[in-house]
């Protein structure tokens, strides 16, 4: 008979996703701490995002989110109302935009399939589509699918809800990959790596537009090759660099 895990092992493993999380708020609370965000205000933009995740879960059953965050029907009615206000635009407009359009890359979809290949409910496709459909990026075919314009659409804007949206994909990614490898030990389907060095500012400019571009070149390359095999599973990169050098206020 095999030994089972020592008891310090099984208490690291039931704590592993509250470690996780823990280190996942860092980056949070970094930028809460520079700008000198309230406790208070923090703790409500959390409840709110652990309520919009569930939300997206749950999309037709209210009761069922309020049963998993622990809240009463009535909490969690006011928390989905406050979802209309402009604050929440990148979760509530932006996104949906982002997810359809990527569910159409590499074959047509009617509105059925998109709700299946999308975190979105009926409704919120519809508009998504109406909006893709209304600004020629979507075409609206004869036997009821929809299929992108282009072979390719950025979404890159200077406009504040989009370069929102821009962050919680990038971080969506993060995340993903934190699970991957630490829950699910699949080190062969996500990576990260960091590394630290000294350099000259303008050396680094030139390095993140060398770097990007490549990983642009391989992605493409690496997605019509997919398509043109009709196999393949949905991957996201996040690429991120910044100065390390440490604030004093």
């Amino acid at each position: 008979m095999s030994a089972g895990p020592s008891e310090p092992d099984a208490a690291s493993a039931v704590e592993l996703p509250a470690r996780l999380v823990f280190s996942l708020l860092k980056a949070a609370v970094r930028i809460a701490a520079r700008v000198e965000l309230p406790l208070t205000r923090f703790q409500d933009l959390v409840r709110s995002a652990y309520f919009l995740e569930y939300r997206r879960r749950f999309p037709r059953d209210l009761a069922t989110v309020a049963d998993k965050l622990g809240v009463s029907l009535r909490t969690a009615g006011t928390l989905n109302r406050s979802l209309t206000d402009d604050f929440f635009a990148p979760e509530t407009r932006v996104e949906p935009v982002r997810q359809v359009t990527s569910a159409l890359v590499g074959e047509p979809m009617d509105l059925p399939n998109l709700v299946v290949s999308t975190d979105l409910d009926e409704a919120e496709v519809r508009r998504a589509v109406k909006h893709l459909v209304e600004v020629g990026w979507v075409e609206a075919r004869a036997d009821g699918t929809y299929a992108l314009s282009g072979s390719f659409r950025s979404y890159v804007a200077e406009d504040l809800a989009r370069r929102v949206d821009a962050v919680n994909h990038q971080l969506t990614v993060i995340a993903e990959s934190v699970w991957t490898r630490f829950v699910h030990g699949d080190d062969g389907a996500a990576a990260a790596r960091t590394w630290a060095f000294l350099a000259r500012p303008e050396d680094v400019q030139e390095l993140i537009a060398r770097t990007l571009a490549h990983l642009r070149s391989e992605a493409v390359a690496l997605e019509e090759q997919a398509l043109a095999d009709g196999s393949g599973r949905r991957f996201a990169m996040t690429v991120a660099i910044a100065p390390r050098d440490e604030e004093e206020t």
